[in-house]
């Protein structure tokens, strides 16, 4: 029985380790700090606000932020992340995956990913004279 276990981890691309079986990651996680704004999407109140954390980790696929406030598991979430000039970098629909409590109050949670798109510097708009 041992010898399928290991074979159907294998399968699904899953490693056994000490903390139980977890799932293989797909993409690289790059340490990185950087401010975050996230909201629950939709948001079902014009009055709803917006909070802010920190990426601890950020990925093509998803990000570990570190906030005050955790959102629910399995919640929708808009999130706003920030370059280093604090300018918009990213823009994206994600997923609660996971959340946890620090040692000095702090929340940790795991985002996924679902939809994203960069966000762009805006360009100025040239008016051209309309020929009469």
């Amino acid at each position: 029985m041992r010898e399928a276990e290991t074979q159907l981890s294998l399968d699904f691309g899953v490693r056994e380790g000490s903390l139980g079986l977890r799932a293989a990651r797909k993409a690289r996680r790059i340490a990185t700090v950087r401010q975050v704004e996230f909201a629950p999407f939709p948001r079902s109140h014009r009055d709803e606000r917006w909070n802010a954390g920190f990426t601890l980790d950020l990925s093509s696929q998803g990000a570990c932020l570190r906030a005050k406030e955790a959102a629910p598991v399995g919640s929708l979430l808009r999130v706003v992340v920030r370059g280093v000039d604090g300018r918009p970098t990213l823009d994206s629909i994600a997923r609660v995956v996971w959340s946890a409590h620090g040692r000095f109050g702090e929340v940790r949670m795991g985002l996924s990913m679902l939809a994203a798109r960069p966000r762009r510097p805006l360009r100025a708009v040239r008016k051209t004279a309309i020929a009469a």
